[in-house]
């Protein structure tokens, strides 16, 4: 049934690029959105839904996909959120046939267990990401899509080196997850493995100082923001670094350990610091998304359960409210025609809904205890503490700065003086309203339901690296 819920968006992707209606499109991600919903519900715990047939098998290379507590939370939230793209973004069917497609090719990625296979994924994602850019972007769009295949190519050559040295070196019979985490490449040769997964990682996260593609790509990309919510899904460095990077190169890892916690730290507080001086709304995102993942690379790097856990659960979470936000500043620019934070102004008074709707998103952003943001964020700096106190200090300031941006930008935006008129709340922007809030509420409320799968697999990794039970 995974190959089905891979499928299913990538084959309607494909129908509303041949032409097809758009409302085609809405219903392929409302299906899909309800395949990752059951498949998410029904999920037994362990590896689930298993599905292997040969694909290069002389050379150990093999169609691998299942679904495991981690990658079943990230099907969920990938279909939730490109179905809230799908109901409220105003895109021609192309452009969704392309949003599609990414969702399918992103749940390929994330349910891969061949790291050959998930190399494949990682790089085809890219595709219509830059196909959406190239032909719906900005006037700045070839300069951004430039630097993006510059950063790209510098993280793929070495993660592809990596991946093919990590078979040879460790003498898997295979590229299987499971065969490879049986022989782990040991002694120097780790490190140079480690370095090759840990640049393109980095890139992906985004870390500092490799994080220079992102601001531009959003700044440039359809202004409708189902294109940027799908980026914040596609900010998959954190995943792998937890699902291959560190249990396959450990000793690699034990060496960098200290330059990732600090440029994880960095990235939380340099990001907040740019955020906050930012003047329109995709730059803000962006800057905030660097922040948000720097907080939770830390966790992963600190190597301690807790740390782990929270850092994957912040990942996912993220991808609801930054996916959400950047939504909303699509619903503004079709309202006002301008994403400048400085001319909206009042908002409120004649868009209650939409202000009640960013407030909420605002919040888990920042974190407020009982919204999505918050579990994540508190397991987080639990966890990266036992591993530096110090470091931990400089993301917890990232946490400070956030709420100030983020309320900043809700009272320019929404209570400012100067008021502006905008139309309210509308049609289908209503059901993605109520999705949206629910999920931001459910998330925050009962992390335990969504984390019971992602539990065993954080320990696990803390086995790998000594730090668990």
């Amino acid at each position: 049934m995974v190959v089905l819920a891979i499928l299913l968006p990538i084959l309607f992707g494909l129908l509303l690029l041949l032409g097809l209606p758009r409302a085609l499109g809405v219903l392929g991600a409302g299906l899909s959105f309800l395949m990752n919903l059951y498949l998410f519900l029904t999920h037994p715990g362990g590896v689930a839904h298993g599905v292997q047939a040969p694909l290069l098998p002389g050379a150990g290379v093999y169609w691998a996909f299942a679904l495991d507590g981690l990658s079943a939370l990230f099907f969920l939230t990938i279909g939730l959120t490109v179905f809230l793209g799908a109901l409220v973004a105003k895109v021609e069917g192309r452009f969704l046939g392309l949003a599609l497609l990414m969702s399918g090719l992103l749940l390929g990625l994330f349910a891969a267990r061949d790291l050959l296979v998930f190399y494949l994924f990682f790089e085809a994602a890219l595709i219509p990401a830059l196909l959406m850019l190239l032909f719906y972007g900005g006037e700045r769009r070839l300069r951004a899509i430039y630097t993006f295949l510059l950063f790209t190519l510098a993280g793929s050559l070495p993660m592809l080196a990596a991946i093919l040295a990590v078979k040879a070196l460790g003498g898997s019979p295979t590229f299987l997850l499971e065969d490879l985490l049986a022989h782990p490449v040991k002694g120097q040769a780790a490190f140079w493995v480690f370095l090759g997964f840990a640049l393109a990682f980095a890139i992906k996260t985004p870390l500092f100082p490799v994080h220079a593609w992102l601001p531009l790509f959003h700044q440039e990309n359809h202004p409708s923001g189902l294109a940027d919510a799908l980026g914040t899904l596609y900010k998959v460095g954190v995943f792998a670094f937890f699902r291959f990077a560190i249990p396959l190169a450990p000793e690699g890892f034990y060496e960098l350990q200290g330059l990732l916690l600090f440029l994880a730290a960095i990235s939380a507080l340099y990001g907040a610091w740019v955020a906050f001086s930012a003047k329109d709304f995709k730059t803000l995102l962006a800057y905030a998304g660097v922040s948000h993942m720097g907080v939770a690379a830390l966790g992963v790097f600190s190597g301690t359960p807790e740390g782990a856990l929270g850092g994957l659960y912040l990942l996912a979470a993220s991808g609801v409210y930054t996916g959400g936000l950047f939504l909303l500043a699509g619903r503004l620019y079709e309202r006002l025609h301008t994403l400048e934070i400085g001319r909206y102004r009042g908002l409120a008074a004649s868009a209650p809904g939409l202000a009640a709707l960013a407030l909420f998103l605002f919040l888990a952003m920042v974190g407020l205890p009982g919204l999505s943001g918050f579990p994540g964020e508190l397991m987080t700096l639990l966890g990266a503490y036992k591993a530096s106190p110090w470091l931990t200090a400089i993301a917890f300031l990232s946490v400070i700065a956030g709420a100030a941006y983020a309320l900043t930008a809700f009272q320019k935006v929404f209570w400012e003086e100067g008021q502006r008129e905008a139309e309210d709340l509308k049609g289908a922007e209503w059901p993605f309203a109520a999705l949206t809030v629910a999920a931001l509420v459910l998330m925050g409320v009962f992390p335990g339901f969504f984390i019971k799968g992602l539990q065993p697999l954080a320990e696990a990794f803390a086995r790998i690296l000594g730090g668990g039970a």
